[in-house]
């Protein structure tokens, strides 16, 4: 494998803006504030040095991005912003966030740095005109260490950008990856795209069962929704059950330029995101909860429960509403 180089750092380089402007949007839409992230750096980072550059216990997740292949990624935020931003995405307003990263304060952090996951991810996806999701972030307060994966390079590249909330600045957000994804970064093909791709000519069987050939295999029944909802309520929710909230189905969405907007009169038809019949989303004070499909009651229209979001589905459904 090539070594990074100062031209690949270049090269990188000149992608941060469309890199971290999705990030940024991503962001906001998780916590409800304006979220930018500006003056982006790149830097090549020996290996040898990563525990001297980022000293003590600091907030980050480790996240496994999945291209053509799989590469680990080291997110982090400096712990006082941190605990900020898991004070906003709680719904607090920042301004008395946890004096400490305890058990549950981690767990929203943990929220939070999948939003910022998904967002670069995304980016990924727009930069590169190919699949990238994230497979998994595993949030962590301590002391920074290479992954097993990276022990093997001698070098690391480094991605800095500086974290405004309503165009204060509250910190630095940072994105580490190995040589072997600072060269796919830059568009440098790496010995694992070329057996990918002779892989793919030669017709090669891919590492998974194909699921007709999994003779045991035994289909999973779902959860009946009534089953599911009478779960025990949790101590204390009596207290605010009294509480209106806003229940919205939305049917679908559409972009629109000003001009397209300009020229709808009566009888113009505007072609929505999603097919017919497709389950439409049930929004709960503006954030999906479920899915179901539409039914008529009478002279009324109605929704049938059909799918319950679970919260790191939510987030990721936020990430690709704010990106989309």
């Amino acid at each position: 494998m090539s070594s990074l180089t100062l031209e690949h750092i270049n090269i990188i380089t000149a992608k941060q803006d469309s890199l971290w402007g999705t990030v940024s949007v991503s962001l906001s839409e998780a916590i409800n504030r304006q979220a930018t992230l500006s003056s982006p750096l790149v830097t090549l980072l020996p290996l040898s040095e990563l525990e001297n550059t980022f000293t003590g216990k600091r907030v980050f997740g480790i996240a496994t991005l999945q291209t053509k292949t799989a590469h680990t990624l080291i997110i982090m935020l400096e712990t006082e912003p941190a605990l900020v931003v898991a004070d906003l995405i709680a719904g607090g307003d920042g301004s008395s966030p946890p004096e400490s990263v305890d058990e549950g304060t981690l767990q929203v952090l943990q929220q939070v740095l999948f939003v910022i996951a998904s967002g670069f991810a995304q980016s990924l996806a727009n930069l590169t005109s190919g699949d990238c999701n994230i497979l998994q972030v595993e949030c962590r307060h301590d002391v920074i260490e290479a992954p097993v994966e990276w022990l093997v390079q001698d070098n690391l590249v480094r991605l800095d950008a500086v974290l405004h909330l309503d165009a204060s600045p509250i910190g630095a957000l940072s994105v580490l990856g190995d040589e072997r994804f600072g060269l796919w970064l830059a568009g440098e093909k790496t010995e694992e795209d070329t057996e990918a791709q002779a892989a793919q000519a030669h017709g090669s069987a891919t590492p998974f069962q194909i699921l007709e050939e999994t003779a045991s295999a035994t289909a999973q029944p779902f959860v009946p929704l009534a089953q599911a909802a009478a779960q025990p309520v949790p101590p204390g929710i009596d207290l605010i059950l009294d509480v209106p909230l806003e229940l919205t189905v939305e049917l679908g969405r559409k972009r629109m330029f000003i001009k397209e907007v300009l020229e709808l009169t009566v009888g113009s038809i505007v072609e929505l995101d999603r097919v017919a019949g497709e389950p439409v989303d049930v929004l709960v004070n503006g954030r999906i909860m479920a899915r179901g499909e539409v039914v008529v009651i009478e002279d009324n229209f109605g929704i049938r429960i059909t799918e319950i979001i679970n919260p790191q589905e939510q987030l990721v459904e936020i990430s690709r509403r704010a990106v989309g």
